[in-house]
């Protein structure tokens, strides 16, 4: 996977849930210098900060419960990263000036969660953010959760390029208002071990591939 990242020229933020392993998140990044990874709950969080882990994605949608336990790490000097598709969260993190790095999810098909890439509310959420006085933009993101359902390499490359054009059409049209919007976050482990073209993507965030198993074999994400 470091490979495919340095290929597509993008920086690998890998997913820690399925492992939850400060030596497998080690051997994930490597040498790398980008030392990045993407947590899914609170005691990941505070699991791999005290192993020395201080830029860290949030990557399950934001509530107001968990803005504590957060602020906390960040006091600590740990980079925040955290994700949502919702105004009234975007209005609760600026009025507590959170020192956080916003991300706004995008829906890239697998209609779970996120911003339509075309819709109002993307541009909505994106000046409330960019207009607060304590988090920051950092970017947009989206994860291909319906290459779960692909079934071949073709499939799956045809979801990669669903979930990289709707990330950057979101991030073009939120530039166009004139704010910055400069990461651009992606990733499967299916769609990244067959994306075709990351052009105008940043970082990607696969998880599963330091394993692998029957089911990514099945789909066509690996051999067996």
């Amino acid at each position: 996977m470091r490979e495919i990242a340095a290929t597509h020229g993008v920086r690998l933020r890998p997913h820690v849930k399925t492992a939850k392993s400060v030596r497998v998140a080690e051997l994930a990044l490597g040498d790398a210098a980008f030392r990045g990874i993407t947590v899914s709950t609170l005691a990941e969080a505070e699991h791999f900060a005290s192993a020395g882990f201080t830029d860290l994605t949030y990557a399950v949608g934001l509530v107001p419960a968990k803005v504590l336990a957060l602020e906390a790490l960040a006091e600590r000097g740990v980079s925040i990263g955290v994700i949502t598709d919702d105004a009234s969260v975007a209005t609760y993190l600026a009025a507590r000036r959170a020192p956080f790095a916003v991300w706004l999810e995008i829906d890239c098909g697998a209609g779970r969660g996120g911003l339509d890439p075309e819709g109002s509310a993307l541009l909505e959420l994106a000046r409330i953010v960019d207009s607060a006085p304590g988090p920051t933009l950092a970017g947009v993101l989206t994860h291909a959760g319906h290459s779960y359902r692909c079934r071949g390499p073709e499939a799956i490359a045809e979801v990669a390029e669903q979930e990289r054009a709707a990330a950057v059409r979101a991030a073009e049209r939120i530039r166009g208002v004139g704010v910055a919007c400069d990461g651009v976050s992606v990733g499967s482990t299916p769609t990244m071990m067959h994306a075709r073209d990351l052009s105008g993507v940043t970082e990607i965030r696969p998880g599963v591939y330091v394993f692998f198993d029957r089911f990514q074999a099945a789909i066509g994400a690996c051999g067996p």
